[in-house]
């Protein structure tokens, strides 16, 4: 938990730098969400626990789920939704990469086998960290276009669940070296990106934190400055 709660200051941090004023979506009422969400710009959803199955039509009885949270998916599907029938930029953040797919009507890998890259550092303890790979970005993407287009970065990952089945509307824009999905876009004008790595993590460089949280404020600008 308090990992969870220091990778969220960390997002949120980032949010401050890139210019823009955080404002924290919790659970209320259908008509105080509608408001909160009328008075943003941006919006930008985190990790976490892992996105229950059920909402791809899947089971939810496989041993390695874990922090599964039907309100929280219930509120940040319903911030997504929001964001796309009006025009709002969105940023999905590893979970909330999952969740945009989902949004879509895509799927995702419940658990992540074996594969050549490794997509979350495991100890022999069986303690869990951040593991670096690169990826690979689509040269024309809005990912590769906040990074200046350079062809490849390295990532921080920590996740063993990840798209499976695309969702209509969405391209991938960045892919790992065992065929991964690493970042999806809308295939629409609207500006909404996912990416399956942590920004906010401490590796793998700090320069790699920000471009994306600055490209985000570029977008919700062309409005005001609030994003959630």
């Amino acid at each position: 938990m308090q990992e969870a709660e220091r990778a969220f200051d960390a997002v949120v941090a980032l949010i401050q730098e890139s210019g823009a004023e955080p404002v924290i979506i919790g659970p209320a009422s259908d008509a105080e969400l509608e408001a909160t969400f009328a008075s943003c710009q941006g919006f930008v959803l985190p990790g976490g626990g892992d996105v229950n199955p059920v909402l791809f039509g899947a089971s939810a009885e496989d041993p390695s789920l874990f922090g599964v949270d039907v309100a929280q998916d219930s509120l940040d599907l319903a911030v997504i939704r929001y964001g796309i029938d009006h025009g709002i930029p969105v940023l999905g953040i590893c979970r909330g990469m999952q969740l945009l797919n989902v949004a879509y009507g895509g799927s995702l890998h419940i658990d992540l086998g074996p594969s050549s890259v490794s997509h979350v550092s495991k100890g022999e303890d069986g303690s869990r960290d951040f593991s670096v790979h690169e990826v690979e970005l689509e040269r024309d993407s809005r990912v590769a276009v906040a990074f200046d287009r350079v062809p490849r970065i390295p990532v921080a990952s920590f996740h063993h669940q990840a798209v499976d089945l695309l969702g209509e509307g969405l391209r991938i824009t960045a892919v790992a070296a065992d065929g991964q999905l690493e970042a999806i876009e809308s295939v629409e004008d609207n500006w909404v990106v996912g990416i399956q790595w942590h920004p906010e993590a401490h590796l793998p460089a700090p320069e790699l934190r920000q471009p994306l949280f600055t490209a985000l404020k570029t977008e919700a600008t062309k409005a005001l400055q609030n994003i959630c």
